[in-house]
């Protein structure tokens, strides 16, 4: 079994996958104690071959899209003991893999995240920096100061928990996009344990999100998606895991 097993969802993201897995297996620590598993969530593009030339050592396909749905495909596929994920258009640094096992040798911190480096620049930059660094550090304290709930935070492309911290939340919960990464974080600081945010752990990404929909608007996204998960997420509602076991189980009695 290796060590760790980094998961790196793609989409038509044939101009960007080799980049992100030619960092991914740059890491300082053995090559052989992990892999690197691409989940192809439904590409039209030559995603799966980039990734394959790129030094990937598996590839598989998960044809239910969305952002959850690939990363409990890679789940499930992966034979790592801590399980990392990154996104098809992150680049993370040479010691990423050994400073989450740093963190994850605490028993008591069950999942490590961090912020994107999206090379903002002027205002963006410093709103960036106040909120990464700062503001979400403390946000699951203030939080609980107030309103007497756990809560957690994560960046879905820059996170490592153990294989056995997201099969005890019953595996991803069925977002497909916005909302998914906050509801991992809630799950897990709820029902398992500590979920930390360090403002160092950074990895390299694209802005192209930002650039898409706009930098307010994304941000008051973020924030909307997180405060609803917050407030109103059912910690017993069934993961994806659990609901394709019900599925087969429905199809076998029928």
């Amino acid at each position: 079994m290796k060590k760790y097993s980094i998961v790196i969802p793609a989409l038509n993201e044939a101009d960007n996958i080799a980049s992100c897995v030619q960092a991914a297996a740059a890491q300082t620590i053995n090559r052989a104690d992990y892999e690197i598993v691409v989940v192809d969530n439904g590409s039209t593009d030559k995603t799966a071959e980039a990734a394959l030339l790129a030094g990937a050592d598996k590839v598989v396909v998960e044809t239910h899209r969305g952002t959850n749905f690939a990363r409990q495909r890679g789940l499930e596929e992966c034979s790592g003991d801590l399980i990392a994920f990154l996104d098809a258009d992150s680049r993370p640094p040479k010691d990423w893999l050994e400073r989450a096992g740093v963190w994850l040798s605490d028993p008591h911190v069950k999942a490590i995240s961090g912020p994107c480096d999206f090379d903002f620049t002027g205002l963006p930059w410093f709103v960036d920096l106040i909120y990464a660094r700062h503001f979400i550090t403390k946000l699951d304290r203030l939080l609980f100061f107030v309103f007497r709930r756990k809560a957690g935070a994560l960046m879905g492309g820059n996170f490592v928990a153990s294989k056995e911290t997201l099969d005890a939340i019953g595996g991803f919960p069925p977002f497909t996009f916005h909302g998914d990464d906050s509801a991992v974080a809630m799950l897990i600081s709820r029902k398992v344990g500590r979920v930390v945010w360090d403002g160092d752990f950074r990895v390299k990404s694209s802005a192209r999100r930002f650039e898409r929909e706009g930098h307010l608007r994304l941000v008051l996204t973020y924030a909307w998606y997180y405060m609803k998960n917050y407030f109103f997420l059912n910690i017993d509602s069934p993961g994806i895991k659990e609901i394709r076991i019900q599925s087969t189980q429905v199809l076998t009695q029928q």
